[in-house]
């Protein structure tokens, strides 16, 4: 279901592991851009609070990928609040 979320708008695909790698390795792929954005800003919380335990990332380098990468540009603040006590 998320891959279908953070592709709608791309020719280009990402696949939910190669996501979870980007996150996991805080790296942040301009090719995937508009798919990384989307995930943070479209995907519902409880589809990102599920998707980070599949793929085993914490909530803290969750909360450090999106402040350092996504915050400035699409802040979101159910997200905020999902990993608001990250440490």
């Amino acid at each position: 279901m998320i891959e279908t979320t953070i592709n709608a708008q791309t020719k280009t695909f990402l696949s939910e592991a190669e996501l979870a790698k980007l996150i996991s390795n805080k790296v942040f792929s301009s090719k995937y851009m508009v798919q990384i954005y989307n995930f943070f800003s479209d995907v519902p919380t409880q589809d990102i609070d599920l998707f980070i335990t599949v793929y085993k990332i914490s909530d803290r380098v969750l909360k450090d990928y999106y402040e350092t990468y996504i915050k400035h540009i699409y802040p979101n603040s159910e997200l905020e609040e999902l990993v608001y006590y990250a440490e």
